[in-house]
C-alpha cells in the first residue's frame, strides 16, 4: 500500500505544534500532526493549552481533510516537509534538554521525508542545527518560533518578521514559497545566525524586563511613579510603544530564561563572559522576594494576613502555570503565615 503523502508533518504535542499545524491547515496545506510520544492520542486530541481562535481554526480545517492526527512517528506516512515543533524540555534551572529532539531526528532519518529536509522551530541552543545535519544527514531550515501564548495564531500568521535559516539557499527559497501566505517580512540567513536571532530576541526582552524592575526598586525609595516612567520610555521612538519597560512581576514561563541559560552555557564552554545575562537572571530571581518586601512595608508582620492575588497563570490570556510567579509569591506568603 502506498504511503499517504502530506505537505507537512508537524511533530509535537503542545502549544507550538498545535498552532503550527492549525495555521498551516487553515491555509489549505495537507497537514499531519504527529505526537512523538511516549503517550498516545486516542481519536482527536484536545488542545493542550488555551489559545484564542485556534479551536475554531482546527474545526474548520478537519472536515476538508487538511488536518489529520497520528501517534505513530514511524507510521505509514510521508511528507514534503517534516516540521519539528516539540516544546523543548527544560530542567528546574531552565536548561534545555535536546534528547527528545535527537530521537525524532534519528527516526526521520530512517523514513521518507522528501529531500531529507527538516524544518525546525523547537527552541535549541546555538549550533544544534549543524549538529543535526552532520549526525543525521538531514537538511535543516530553522524558523525560530515567535509565538506568544494567548496570541499564538496572530503571531504565526502575521509575525513582524519570519526568519528562515539554512546553509542551503535553495531550501530557504523552497520554505519561503511554502509559507508565502504569511503576512510577514522574511529574513533569510544561514543556520547559526537564525539560532542566534532566537537567543538575541528573548535575551533582549528579558533584559528589558529586568531593567524596568531594577529601576522600579530604586524608584520606590523616592516615591517615583514607575508606571509613568515606563509610559515615558515607550513614547520615545528609539525605544517604542511595545517595549517591555513597565515594571511588574518579572518574566516567567520557560521561554525567556531558557535562552539566557543557553547564552550562559555557551559562554562557559567558549570562555566568553556573559555578565549581562547573569545580571538579568539575578534581578529576575529576586523579584518575588522584592515584592514580599513591598507587602511587608505596608502590612508589617504577615502572620494571619489575608492576601488576594489576582491572576494565577504565568501571564494573561493563557492557562499555563509553569514558572508562574503568582504561585511562587503565594508560596512565599504562606511560609510567612499569611492566608
Amino acid at each position: 500500500m502506498e504511503k499517504k503523502l502530506y505537505d507537512v508533518a508537524v511533530i509535537g504535542n503542545w502549544h507550538l505544534a498545535f498552532v503550527t499545524a492549525g495555521c498551516l491547515a487553515s491555509k489549505g496545506l495537507k497537514v499531519l500532526l504527529v505526537n512523538p510520544g511516549p503517550e498516545t492520542w486516542t481519536g482527536k486530541p484536545s488542545l493542550p493549552v488555551a489559545e484564542p481562535g485556534l479551536a475554531d481554526m482546527i474545526r474548520s480545517a478537519e472536515p476538508l481533510g487538511n488536518l489529520e492526527y497520528s501517534s505513530d512517528l514511524d507510521g505509514d506516512w510521508s511528507a514534503r516537509f517534516a516540521w519539528l515543533a516539540i516544546d523543548t524540555p527544560v530542567n528546574e534551572r531552565d536548561e534545555a534538554d535536546t534528547r527528545s529532539l535527537d530521537r525524532v531526528a534519528g527516526s526521520l532519518r530512517e523514513r521518507h521525508v522528501a529531500n531529507r529536509t527538516l524544518i525546525m522551530s523547537s527552541q535549541v541552543p546555538l549550533g544544534y542545527g549543524k549538529t543535526v545535519e552532520k549526525r543525521f544527514g538531514l537538511k535543516v531550515c530553522y524558523i525560530p518560533e515567535n509565538l506568544r501564548l494567548g496570541k499564538g495564531v496572530e503571531t504565526f500568521l502575521k509575525a513582524d518578521r519570519t526568519v528562515l535559516g539554512s546553509s542551503d539557499e535553495a531550501l530557504r527559497e523552497e520554505v519561503k514559497s511554502l509559507l508565502s501566505f504569511l503576512e510577514t517580512e522574511f529574513i533569510l540567513c544561514d543556520l547559526p545566525t537564525a539560532e542566534m536571532i532566537k537567543h538575541a530576541t528573548n535575551s533582549f526582552l528579558a533584559t528589558s524586563i529586568s531593567f524596568a524592575n531594577e529601576l522600579a526598586r530604586l524608584g520606590e525609595k523616592f516615591s517615583v511613579d514607575n508606571q509613568l516612567v515606563g509610559k515615558a520610555l515607550k513614547a520615545d521612538r528609539r525605544i517604542g510603544p511595545q517595549a517591555y519597560v513597565v515594571p511588574g512581576l518579572g518574566f516567567a514561563g520557560g521561554t525567556l530564561p531558557r535562552d539566557l541559560r543557553v547564552m550562559q552555557a555557551l559562554g562557559r564552554e567558549h570562555a566568553v563572559p556573559t555578565p549581562l545575562a547573569d545580571a538579568v537572571l539575578s534581578i529576575n530571581d529576586a523579584t518575588s522576594t522584592a515584592i514580599l518586601d513591598v507587602i511587608r512595608s505596608y502590612l508589617g508582620a504577615l502572620e494571619n494576613a489575608e492576601i488576594l492575588i489576582l491572576g494565577y497563570t504565568y501571564k494573561a490570556e493563557t492557562d499555563a502555570l509553569r514558572r508562574s510567579l503568582s504561585i511562587e509569591l503565594a508560596e512565599l506568603l504562606e511560609r510567612e503565615g499569611a492566608t
